[in-house]
């Protein structure tokens, strides 16, 4: 799906989908998807297919749970999505996101998804509708589900795009989706 003519950067916000507990030993950054995780994410990719949404580029963390859901969302769309892997998606707080979005300054990327992790993605996005809380408590005022996806429209490009003049688009939840 294309971004509306008057944006400069659609930012596509998804919550990895539901993982499994750690086996003793187990780090937590290679808890895989349980069988709800992979339902949830194969609903969030026919919701993604239904409705055209094909990023020009994915940010996923490296947790094992975030590549994962990326495989499913990928698999869904047919369209071999160009996707980067990056450890400050899990490691680091939610600047790392910005800062993802903000590098997506050039007019080839006009549409963005960052598959991640909570509290960073839902910072990220009181950071971008800061200057709108009631589209943000509409969107996540009860919190970010697992295989969640928060659709904003940036009005502007570069570290612009981060000052908070971000549009709610849309939300979908697996229960949605």
């Amino acid at each position: 799906m294309s971004p509306a003519p008057d944006t400069n950067l659609r930012v596509f916000l998804v919550r990895h989908a539901h993982a499994a507990w750690g086996l003793p030993g187990m780090r937590d950054f290679d808890r895989p998807l349980d069988e709800r995780g992979r339902e949830e994410a194969a609903r969030l990719a026919a919701a993604i297919s239904v409705n055209g949404f094909e990023p020009d580029l994915v940010h996923c963390s490296n947790a094992r749970r975030c590549m994962e859901t990326f495989e499913i969302l990928n698999a869904s769309t047919g369209a071999n999505l160009k996707v980067e892997y990056s450890d400050a998606l899990y490691a680091a707080n939610h600047d790392a996101y910005l800062d993802l979005i903000a590098a997506a300054g050039n007019d080839t990327i006009r549409s963005l998804m960052i598959i991640g992790h909570n509290p960073m993605l839902e910072d990220t996005a009181q950071a971008l509708l800061q200057d709108d809380p009631a589209s943000f408590e509409t969107a996540l005022g009860s919190g970010f589900p697992t295989a969640g996806l928060l659709i904003v429209d940036c009005g502007q490009r570069g570290v612009n795009a981060v000052r908070g003049g971000a549009s709610f688009v849309g939300r979908l939840s697996p229960v949605d989706a």
